[in-house]
Formats: C-alpha cells, structure tokens, sequence
C-alpha cells in the first residue's frame, strides 16, 4: 500500500504532514526491504509482533498480514490517524505512548494466543541504544529483536574483539546477548534520505553464565575500560579508579596479559575475568 515513494508523499500530503525530525521519522519505501525483514525475521501465523514507531505504517501492513498479531507503540498523534485510517487488518493494536516510559508487562496478555513474540521495528536514530537496552533489560519472554538501525551503530552493536567497531557498546551487548548484521539498507530507500546508511540487525536475549551479581556495575566498568581508546587498559583503569598503575598491572600479570594490552584486545569473557579480579583486589 503504502512501500513506495510515490504512495507515501500522497499519503502525507492528504494529511498535510511532513516527516517530524524531532521523531526522527524517515519512512520506508522500497517494498523489497520490507520483504527482506519479514522474511528475515521469520513471522508466521503463529507470531505476535511488536513495532517501536509504525509512523504511517509501511512495515506494519506487512508484518499485520504475515503475523498473528502486532502490537505498535507510537508517539505521534498524526502517525496514530494514519495507522487508524490506513491498516485494514482487524490483528494491530496501536498504543500511543512513547516506548521508553511503557510498561510493556501491562501488554503482554494481548500475545496471550501467540506462541512466540518478537520485536521488530526500524528504529528512530536518536533513541537506538536506550529502546534496546530497555529491551534487554526487561524480564520476560521476548528475546529475539530485529531493528532498522545506523549502519555505524550497528556494526558497533556487533563489533567483535580486535576490529575498528569493537567498544564498550559491543561488550554490553555480547554480555546479555547474540547479535548480527543481517543485511545492509541503503540510505536511499527512506523517505527523506537520511545522511546514513542503515543495517537490519537481529538480537537474541542469551542468559549467559557470568555469574555477576551487579550487572550496572560491570557495565560502568566496561564503559570506563573503553574510555580513552588510545590508552590502555592500565591507563584507563588507573585514571578512572585514581588506582596505582603497578595494582593494575600486577593483576594483568597474573591472567598473563601484557601491560601494554588495550581493551579492544579483550573478550567479553575475558573482561568479566578481570572485572572480578578487580572487585578482589579492591574490596
């Protein structure tokens, strides 16, 4: 309906609307990509969705035709019209709140019929990071997201150890799950291009065996590891604890790491590693 160009300047010309930057909206318009997520993302009848920001409903026509049911959550008043006058199937709930201040628990029994839930959304820029940890964070049964993301945030979401994207973001995703391109999304397939490229990423919540008691904190650890990306980890470690670097560097030793080790050198595992070597040596 409305997955082309064409189509979408008809559709806010009719409501006499313009893409809201405060939103971040930039619509989707090529059909083939729209295609590409819901087949990438494997939606069925058996699948309940839920969608971070519909705007005037490109992705959410089709997820409404091959999932069982969609949930979407939406800021704008004028996108909420548009979905209400534009989505023909009896299976959307549209919520109007912003996504950050939801309690997402109070919405679940709605997926009550739905084997599976799964997020899928293309993501407004500004507000990525802080919708997917939120996500990652929340305690339920959703685990498996694919959002329309930066391609430079993105490929820093999963960067891997020893390469240019590879930072405290990485980490903290890797720590609580597994994520992965799935295909990269040209800036010109938005309406308006954004001055970016885009990437279709897949997240999938892991509990994984770290055995960290405070999760916050590990997380500021990681962040203050990767502070100053030239230093290294001694460095950044003495400078952020006002540590003697000679304790930093003892404990280094010990797990037989150089001194001269940056932090982009280290796994998530291996962090965590030094994160409780840490906490010993400073209790």
């Amino acid at each position: 309906m409305i997955a082309n160009l064409n189509e979408t300047k008809k559709i806010l010309a009719k409501y006499d609307l313009q893409a809201k930057k405060k939103f971040g909206q930039n619509f989707l318009i090529d059909s083939n990509i729209i295609n590409k997520i819901i087949e990438e993302s494997k939606i069925d009848k058996n699948c309940g969705v839920i969608e971070i920001g519909p705007g005037i409903g490109s992705l959410t026509e089709k997820l409404s035709e091959s999932a069982k049911k969609v949930l979407c959550y939406e800021i704008d008043e004028d996108m909420i019209e548009i979905l209400k006058d534009n989505i023909k199937t009896n299976n959307v709930k549209i919520i109007k709140q912003d996504f950050l201040k939801a309690d997402l628990s109070k919405e679940l029994d709605y997926f009550s019929d739905c084997e599976n839930i799964k997020v899928v959304s293309n993501l407004p820029y500004y507000i990525t990071t802080p919708i997917i940890f939120k996500l990652l964070e929340e305690k339920n049964e959703i685990n498996d997201f694919y959002f329309m993301v930066q391609k430079e945030v993105g490929q820093r979401l999963t960067g891997k150890k020893n390469s240019k994207d590879y930072n405290s973001l990485s980490v903290a995703i890797d720590f609580q799950a597994n994520a992965r391109i799935c295909f990269f999304v040209e800036r010109n397939c938005f309406y308006p291009a954004p001055n970016v490229d885009s990437v279709i990423i897949n997240i999938q919540k892991e509990q994984k065996n770290y055995d960290i008691d405070n999760q916050k904190d590990f997380l500021r650890f990681v962040q203050n590891i990767f502070q100053l990306r030239r230093k290294t980890f001694v460095n950044n470690v003495s400078s952020q604890y006002h540590i003697n670097k000679e304790e930093v560097i003892k404990l280094l030793e010990k797990r037989g790491y150089k001194p001269t080790i940056r932090s982009e050198e280290l796994s998530t595992a291996e962090i965590v590693t030094l994160y409780k070597d840490f906490l010993l040596t400073n209790e």
